[in-house]
């Protein structure tokens, strides 16, 4: 029997056997949304979508949380969410020259959320995305600071 693998809010889960697929969807746990994918699919498909899911009857003899051990799937992660994360961090942290850091904080969190919520297989990173954004916002913000203030000192000594 394939083994299957399924997305959820917190990522790719798998391996399951398929009679424990079938009781999920039995039991509500697994929508027409849900991503599935087995070896052999070209592609993620949404569940409704594949036939052999969809028809048949569900064994009530699934096995409890079958899993194969020594058996791991990474989950993708976005690259740019971890940019935006890093140079956030380097945006809060740089001094003076905030703004260097901060735009491409911010540009990289904003295209990290969106090809995150975009991706047909389940990405993760939305935390570190929305981390960078912060940080990427704080770093314009002291950056607009300073700006401010130079300017004041500036105009202040003219007098």
């Amino acid at each position: 029997m394939p083994l299957w693998y399924y997305g959820s809010p917190a990522g790719q889960k798998g391996p399951v056997e398929e009679n424990e697929l079938r009781a999920m969807i039995a039991a509500g746990q697994l929508g027409p949304e849900t991503l599935v994918w087995r070896d052999g699919m070209k592609d993620w498909s949404r569940l409704e979508m594949v036939p052999e899911l969809t028809q048949g009857s569900i064994s009530p003899y699934a096995p409890p949380q079958s899993f194969a051990p020594g058996y791991y799937v990474p989950v993708a992660n976005s690259g740019l969410a971890l940019a935006s994360m890093i140079c956030g961090i380097l945006a809060v942290l740089a001094c003076y020259v905030w703004i260097v850091f901060a735009i491409p904080a911010v540009i990289c969190g904003h295209l990290a959320l969106s090809q995150i919520q975009r991706s047909p297989v389940p990405m993760t990173g939305r935390g570190m995305a929305v981390a960078g954004l912060v940080m990427g916002y704080l770093g314009l913000l002291f950056s607009l600071a300073m700006l401010v203030i130079f300017i004041i000192a500036i105009v202040g000594s003219l007098h």
